[in-house]
């Protein structure tokens, strides 16, 4: 399981004359804008890498949960696919579920294994 985000709360930064801004001519022929904005009502929260890595970690933590959730979702509906079919058609014996990656360390006998569906078919 991984740990439980923390939100972290943004704040507006809210200035008495928002965009305003004074031309300054320099010596080159260009304008400098400098911020005029009046006084400063309510300071906002920093903009920084800290706070945008933090949230797209955030963002990575719960798309690669939701990766492993899909797939522990399919194996589930897999499973219970087999069950119920298994119940539907009488074969309530020598039933079992076995979720192979591989065959690495499995000595097939008899059967198929069906790569795709990581399963072996008997």
């Amino acid at each position: 399981m991984t740990n439980i985000y923390e939100k972290q709360e943004w704040i507006d930064h809210i200035v008495e004359r928002p965009g305003t801004f004074r031309e300054i001519q320099n010596s080159d022929g260009s304008i400098t804008h400098v911020p005029e904005e009046g006084n400063i009502l309510e300071e906002g929260s920093p903009f920084s890498a800290n706070r945008m890595n933090h949230i797209e970690d955030g963002i990575y933590n719960v798309s690669r949960q939701a990766n492993i959730n899909k797939d522990d979702i399919t194996s589930l509906i897999i499973e219970v696919a087999i069950l119920k079919g298994n119940a539907l058609n009488n074969i309530g014996h020598n039933m079992f579920i076995v979720n192979f990656v591989n065959l690495d360390s499995v000595e097939l006998a008899h059967g198929v294994y069906d790569e795709v569906e990581k399963r072996v078919v008997i």
